[in-house]
């Protein structure tokens, strides 16, 4: 089985837990939209688990050396992700929404790392979608910020992704597939 194969079941049944319990939580809190909140954290809870399980299959497959080498740019860019979250939660000033920063991250590295397309697809629609939520429903002044933040950090990934993927293929090392 493909590491990619691996991430997708084992981060796919854990994310079946998850959301069943969230559903069973959010039930039992009688929330009067269900369908809205599952379907605004279905997606992020299913890219971020699956590609936190790749991350974690691949560092126990390669040392930590091979690892911070391979997947550093995108361990920052979650470290800043985090952060953005972090500082979201104990400095009330900062307006930047959770899901318009990772949603176009996650999906960005769900590209980067040739995962199957339809993942790709689910966390675009679902940024679409939160976006919807943010600034037609919410209407709250983290939407805008968010969504900067999330592009920027996606573009980042992409950029600095393409460009390595030229210089192997330039230079005629071999590197196989999944190695990227």
């Amino acid at each position: 089985m493909t590491r990619t194969r691996l991430s997708l079941a084992f981060g796919g049944a854990v994310w079946i837990l998850v959301m069943t319990a969230y559903a069973i939580g959010l039930t039992r809190q009688g929330r009067e939209h269900l369908a809205i909140g599952l379907a605004y954290n279905a997606p992020i809870a299913l890219l971020f688990l699956v590609l936190a399980t790749e991350l974690a299959i691949y560092s126990l497959v390669h040392d930590v050396r091979r690892t911070f080498a391979d997947r550093g740019l995108m361990l920052t860019l979650w470290l800043v992700g985090f952060l953005i979250l972090f500082l979201r939660l104990v400095t009330p000033g900062i307006e930047v929404s959770g899901h318009m920063t990772w949603l176009p991250l996650l999906s960005a590295q769900s590209f980067v790392l040739r995962f199957p397309p339809w993942l790709t697809a689910l966390g675009l629609a679902g940024t679409l979608f939160a976006a919807w939520l943010k600034f037609a429903v919410f209407r709250g002044p983290s939407g805008g910020p968010g969504i900067l933040v999330g592009m920027s950090l996606a573009l980042l990934l992409l950029i600095v992704s393409q460009r390595a993927r030229r210089v192997i293929e330039t230079t005629g090392l071999r590197v196989k597939r999944t190695d990227l």
